[in-house]
């Protein structure tokens, strides 16, 4: 298969979105602050098997009364006639104080999960809702409405099984659908309020969460971006102001990379993110050929 449609089927969001996302910088934080949000200076080590039972039981209990709690005396919301639990948070609860170390019950899989799902379930009510019959076919907007919750959650990595249900209730449970719209904001307030608990909980023997966007090192990502000064736009411009050449020299399957030029034979055909790859590589050799100068550049002047 081409590698051009290859790079297209594994198209990652994260490519894209972690270049503008900030570093974590909670280490920085006041240790006691730090500490209820995941940060640890030395390594992790999980608590033995009673106690994560113990916190495990805690956390679901106490969260979901507090949501329920919520539905049932909070006067802005209770004109809203919620139901006494939205099902799908029980199945969260289990992530987000039991499973904690998991990517499905971080931080950002936990809140952007069910809110898409949410928004999905919703949208795929309304529209199916314009179908006079709409009854008849209710149980395929429930199908639909969880398969195009979990392909957008895949798509923006934040997967969080609960969200499945979620999806479905918003299409099949009559008193979610009777909130309409406002079944979106209940969802991401619950999981707002269940991570802050999972946050408080979680850290007095535990840790959670271990990441907040994503494992990758974002700093560090940061900082080579900034050194090499390279853009990764999909487009042979990600080397301008470089000697790049085509070349059908003796041996057409080698890549000749040098600080100043770039040598790539005619049978090659490179996408954008290719063409950064050596770009950057290049940019590489420059920075270390720089580097093994300037002792020399010094001593010349002394």
């Amino acid at each position: 298969m081409h590698p051009r449609i290859l790079s297209v089927l594994d198209y990652d969001i994260d490519n894209h979105l972690n270049r503008i996302v900030p570093h974590s910088r909670v280490s920085r934080l006041p240790k006691p602050v730090s500490r209820f949000l995941g940060y640890r200076e030395n390594e992790y080590k999980e608590p033995t098997r009673l106690v994560v039972v113990f916190w495990s039981f805690l956390g679901s209990l106490l969260g979901l009364l507090i949501i329920g709690a919520m539905y049932k005396y909070a006067p802005g919301l209770t004109r809203w006639n919620p139901p006494i639990m939205i099902a799908s948070l029980g199945a969260s609860a289990i992530l987000d104080y039991n499973s904690i170390r998991t990517p499905l019950a971080q931080p950002r899989n936990a809140i952007l999960g069910q809110t898409f799902s949410a928004l999905t379930g919703v949208i795929i009510h309304k529209l199916f809702h314009l179908n006079s019959n709409w009854e008849d076919v209710q149980w395929v907007a429930g199908a639909v409405a969880c398969a195009i919750s979990s392909a957008i959650m895949a798509t923006t990595n934040t997967v969080h099984p609960p969200g499945g249900a979620t999806a479905v209730l918003a299409t099949t449970n009559a008193e979610i659908i009777a909130m309409g719209w406002i079944y979106i904001p209940f969802v991401l307030m619950s999981s707002c309020v269940m991570l802050a608990l999972a946050c408080i909980l979680n850290n007095i023997q535990r840790a959670y969460p271990v990441y907040w966007w994503t494992p990758a090192d974002l700093k560090k990502e940061k900082d080579i971006e900034d050194l090499e000064q390279v853009s990764s736009n999909g487009s042979e411009k990600v080397l301008r102001g470089q000697s790049m050449a085509r070349t059908s020299q003796a041996d057409p399957d080698t890549v000749v990379i040098s600080p100043h030029h770039l040598y790539i034979p005619d049978t090659f055909d490179l996408d954008g993110d290719e063409l950064a790859v050596l770009s950057r590589l290049q940019a590489r050799l420059r920075w270390d050929s720089a580097m093994d100068e300037r002792p020399r550049a010094d001593s010349s002047e002394g």
